[in-house]
């Protein structure tokens, strides 16, 4: 399937009409370089993407062709992330699955944590960040006060000799952080700068040295991410941090340094064209300075000139959300609003409907989740859940009472968005190895079907273990959540089990889904030699010179080995014996393979033959035939025969591991010093014996058929852990047993017609498809794995809610709304309307991912639906962003570029005009007004649009910007009810005299439990000039039409792309959509005064 989407490229749609800022978004933002300096087309970003998903996810060719035509038609979209990282060489590295999310949450409780943000935030992520007193309490006190000193210029060493990896040498009092050019790098010495701040070993103030040489310069290329670096802000980060730090001396952090020490990361980040890193701070409700750290943020001077505060300017970087664990009073509910109204900031989030949203797999009615909403508001929750569901652990019930997490833009709910022990020996192609030996090295596994190329890495420490024990004599230790593939004998299917499950999956025995290893590689050896060796570890010994000899007793004295073999030799208290000598090796690699377990893995990267004559040497001196048609073994220490087993496995051959006598029991030559074990072959017919019959070998048909799963028992203590990524079947052979290793989508609805119910629920479908197969992915970090594997989170979500609603019900629904959206006949008729298409949508996602999952043996998430802002992939089609009402039926679209990116070049000779950036400020703070200022580093195109059923009969007349909070609210809360499962990212707008009546609104809604969890409110335009350059800008028909007339006037050519490619070869900026997908989050957070 995947070669036929490469052979194919289907014409899809071009760029609507009601969409001119189709063109400038795409090629700004989802569009990436070719190495010969060319662009991808529409075209080629879908075969790009779509390939992508199709391996990642394992799609059916069926699921590929509908995935083919919704997204070339605009119908239905992966995530701006995947636009951009999708189908990459650079997404398919374990390190940066994240990149191909558009969003996380995470608890700040560590000195990690802080580089995880700006790690997630590097590769285009949105980051949330929880400052709970229960969570910052556990950083640790700021002890040293630190001095910052930048040494060497950016780019200064040459490409070939840059550090890629940051190094830190400290000697006393003394650090220096030589930054290395990489992502990694980065992050590294900016967490190194939090942690000296702490480190106890220092006895004075510390003196760092930030050496810079490494790093690459501005404009170089970044090949695997894509689009080039921007290191301009680098050296501030460290100062301003090292500032920051310095005045929390002898204490914990505060909330807001928290913020501040997140967000300067995030001013030196690029992603998106722009130096911006879209996240969201979650504080509690009591927290008052937290609260107010935005306000007064911006001020306007005597000549009307805008400026910020320069110690506070980074806080622009993030929104700042209020959590509440109880219901907040009427008088708290209408002061958030004015706050809101005012400054943008301090939005409620009621943190009881968020858990138990998030908890739904247990709130399986109203009734209950009612119920648990009062024991959570009681402080009672976590009691609640124990009571009901006994079986759910310390640390479940901890994730999942903390799932109140919130991404950016606010839509997808969580908590911080493992594995095997170190010890697991893992039948790699080159050999065999702990799997802790093999920590960021690659090598190739057997993943079920074939060799597949793996790098594993730690996932944890400190956590629990459990040990599987197996028929074949084998075990596994392995954590909780780790997924076994498992079936009795009477289910046709092998279904994804996890480790704490296994005991009661079935009544019946289980076994594990088998496999046959398929290995023709390894290191060629002489059969003769391989056969020797093998008798020797059985009947060998080393003589007075240390020299490796065997001797041979009666029959066995027959077998052909290599070396020198003498006559026969007779002592009266000896049996008939002939030695043999010359043998090829020495006597101390002899001694090694009979006493350490570990030597045998040298055999392991030998060649099957070589590996299966070795076996059949040791089983000529050390095996005997049974009964059954097969052999055995006899080894003592159970280490060396499970590496025997193991060596078999990896040639294809299945065997069992038994205990044959305890270390102390009394033979007739003493008493035994090790436990005795055989293994027990009945598949045999290939090992090449000479003693031995093995003629009769035969597949196992009965008790050696299955690995059946006998046991599972905890271990004591707490231990490190281990796993890997596999990406084409995410199995890997782990020992003896193959067992296994936040995502958005977009249906734009104003590309679909409302009568056409086949339409819909294919692009729906195709959404569903393109978020679950990305629960595929395995992540690096612990934190987050966990949280995948305990709570897996995907979200399909629409856009053009309201262009949709316009068409399927009319302008009469637009004069409903303008009424305020009344509950008259004619309002209860469109209400339910709108729930019917909001719940079947709603079914269908459902539905579709629950059916993936089940058949891949993925977990189901428990929540699959939910609505982005969408302030960027809507202008693709001109749709108006997510459930939101347009700002006008005519409006003026501001879009960011760097200064001098081709695509602003190109947009600036397609006609459109260009003004400088609201973070464009001169030294005083002040809004640049000139494009060509030298000190301007970022443009807004300004392009005029008109929504599709502009000029529909009637839709004119309807003032858009008169539709009140309520309605607004109103409507929000349908989708909130009716489609989405996560949450609703929501903006509303109002007016001053609304806040009261909105205020009270918004305190009925969490009283009565109507499912309202938080929503961001603004200030209308018209009502408070409290933005300056505003990413929309209602316009009248008149200006609307002399703005595009304007447009037309300049314009130099009809070919968007024509023009664009006169600059592709000259430098080219940041690439890739920012974290989120909306220019609202580049708003000021405070009014002017």
């Amino acid at each position: 399937m995947v070669r036929e989407l490469e052979r194919k490229s289907l014409k899809g749609a071009k760029f609507p009409a009601t969409a001119p800022a189709a063109n400038p978004v795409f090629f700004r933002t989802y569009s990436r370089r070719h190495s010969d300096g060319t662009r991808e087309t529409w075209e080629k970003v879908c075969d790009r993407t779509i390939l992508g998903l199709v391996e990642l996810g394992k799609l059916t060719p069926e699921e590929a062709q509908l995935l083919e035509s919704t997204e070339r038609n605009l119908k239905a979209l992966p995530s701006g992330r995947w636009l951009w990282v999708g189908g990459t060489d650079w997404i398919t590295k374990p390190k940066n699955f994240s990149g191909g999310y558009n969003c996380t949450s995470t608890n700040l409780e560590d000195w990690k944590a802080f580089g995880l943000m700006m790690d997630l935030a590097m590769m285009g992520c949105g980051t949330g960040a929880i400052l709970e007193p229960k969570y910052i309490n556990k950083l640790p006190i700021i002890r040293n006060i630190i001095h910052v000193n930048l040494l060497g210029e950016i780019g200064t060493t040459p490409v070939g000799q840059r550090r890629e990896e940051t190094e830190v040498k400290i000697e006393g009092n003394q650090v220096t952080i030589f930054v290395g050019d990489s992502r990694q790098g980065w992050v590294k010495s900016y967490q190194t700068i939090l942690e000296l701040s702490s480190d106890a070993r220092f006895t004075g103030d510390v003196q760092i040295t930030v050496n810079l040489s490494d790093v690459r310069q501005a404009g170089e290329t970044l090949k695997g991410f894509g689009g080039v670096a921007n290191p301009i802000k680098l050296p501030e980060l460290y100062t301003k941090c090292a500032n920051i730090l310095n005045k929390a001396i002898g204490r914990q952090l505060n909330s807001v340094e928290c913020c501040l020490l997140i967000d300067q990361a995030a001013v030196c980040i690029v992603a998106g064209n722009i130096r911006r890193s879209a996240g969201i701070r979650q504080g509690i409700d009591e927290d008052t300075l937290f609260a107010d750290a935005k306000s007064n943020l911006w001020q306007q001077d005597g000549a009307g000139n805008w400026r910020i505060d320069p110690e506070r300017d980074a806080l622009r970087m993030a929104n700042h959300t209020r959590v509440f664990h109880r219901k907040p009073t009427l008088e708290e509910s209408i002061a958030a609003v004015r706050k809101q109204y005012y400054s943008g900031e301090g939005a409620i989030q009621w943190a009881g409907e968020a858990v138990a949203r998030a908890n739904c797999d247990l709130l399986s009615t109203k009734e209950l989740k009612t119920d648990f909403l009062k024991a959570y508001e009681q402080g009672k929750a976590g009691e609640w859940l124990q009571k009901r569901h006994p079986d759910i652990d310390e640390k479940e019930l901890e994730h999942r009472l903390g799932r109140y997490g919130l991404n950016p833009c606010g839509e997808i709910i969580g908590s911080n968005f493992h594995c095997v022990s170190g010890g697991t020996l893992l039948i790699t192609r080159d050999g065999m190895h702990k799997i802790k030996d093999l920590i960021g090295c690659e090598v190739e596994i057997w993943n079920g079907e074939r060799w597949s190329k793996v790098t594993p890495f730690k996932t944890g420490s400190d956590r629990k273990l459990y040990r599987v024990r197996f028929g074949d004599g084998t075990y596994l230790d392995a954590t909780e959540y780790h997924r076994f593939f498992v079936k009795d004998r009477f289910t046709k299917n092998y279904k994804e089990v996890q480790t704490k499950d296994l005991m009661d999956v079935s009544k019946y025995s289980i076994h594990t889904q088998p496999f046959t290893i398929e290995y023709a590689d390894g290191i060629e050896i002489d059969p003769s030699y391989a056969y020797t060796l093998g008798v020797a570890v059985g009947d060998g010994t080393t003589d007075q010179n240390n020299n490796a000899k065997i001797r041979l007793y009666n029959r066995k004295a027959d077998l052909v080995v290599a070396g020198n073999k003498s006559g026969e030799r007779e002592y009266d208290y000896l049996p008939v014996f002939k030695d043999v000598t010359d043998l090829g090796f020495s006597g101390e690699f002899l001694k090694t393979l009979k006493a350490n377990p570990e030597a045998l893995n040298v055999i392991a990267s030998w060649n099957r033959q070589a590996i299966l004559h070795f076996i059949a040497g040791l089983a000529d001196t050390d095996g005997s035939n049974t009964q059954s048609n097969g052999i055995r073994i006899y080894i003592s220490n159970r280490d060396r025969a499970y590496r025997l087993q193991l060596l078999l496995t990896k040639c294809g051959i299945r065997s069992s591991l038994n205990l044959c006598a305890h270390k102390g029991s009394v033979t007739n030559l003493g008493v035994r010093s090790q436990d005795l074990y055989y293994l027990q072959i009945t598949e045999c017919q290939e090992i090449p014996c000479q003693r031995l019959d093995v003629s009769k070998g035969t597949n196992a048909k009965y008790k050696g058929k299955w690995q059946v799963i006998q046991s599972v028992e905890e271990l004591p203590e707490l231990h490190d852990t281990y796993c890997f990524n596999e990406p084409q079947h995410h199995k890997g052979v782990f020992g003896n047993t193959l067992a296994g290793n936040c995502n958005l989508s977009e249906i734009h609805l104003n590309q679909i017609d409302p009568d056409n119910y086949k339409e819909q629920e294919e692009a729906f479908t195709a959404g569903a498809l393109s978020v679950a197969g990305l629960l595929h992915h395995k992540f690096l970090e612990p934190r987050y794995q966990y949280s995948r594997e305990l709570d897996p989170i995907v979200g399909v979500s629409f856009t053009g809610l309201f262009d949709f609603f316009v068409h399927a019900l009319g302008v009469d629904w637009l004069r409903w709304w303008e009424q305020g959206r009344p509950k008259t006949p004619q309002g209860i008729a469109f209400k339910h309307k709108e729930q019917e298409y909001l719940t079947r949508w709603k079914d269908i996602v459902n539905r579709v991912v629950w059916e993936y999952c089940d058949r891949h043996n993925l977990k189901r998430p428990n929540r699959c639906t939910t609505v982005q802002p969408s302030g960027t992939k809507s202008l693709l089609t001109g749709a108006s962003p997510g459930w939101h009402p347009p700002k006008s039926q005519r409006f003026l679209r501001r879009i960011t570029c760097g200064k001098n990116d081709p695509v602003a070049l190109a947009c600036l000779e397609y006609g459109y005009a260009i003004v400088p950036s609201q973070s464009d400020k001169d030294e005083n703070g002040n809004l640049l007004n000139d494009p060509f200022d030298t000190r301007c580093t970022e443009w807004l195109v300004e392009i005029p649009v008109a929504v599709s059923w502009a000029d529909l009969p009637g839709a004119d007349t309807i003032d858009i910007s008169k539709f009140n909070a309520l309605a607004q609210m109103d409507f929000y809360m349908q989708v909130q009810q009716f489609y989405v499962t996560h949450n609703t990212s929501a903006t509303i707008e109002l007016r001053e005299n609304e806040i009261e009546v909105l205020g009270t609104r918004i305190f009925e809604a969490i009283r009565d439990d109507e499912g309202y969890m938080s929503a961001a409110l603004l200030a209308r335009f018209d009502d408070l000039q409290t933005f300056p350059r505003l990413p929309f800008e209602p316009i009248s028909k008149e200006r609307y039409e002399q703005l595009s007339k304007e447009v037309e006037q300049r314009r130099q050519t009809d070919d968007f792309h024509t023009v664009l490619s006169r600059y592709d070869f000259g430098e080219m900026s940041e690439a890739g959509p920012a974290g989120c997908d909306s220019d609202k989050c580049m708003l000021p957070e405070q009014s002017p005064n």
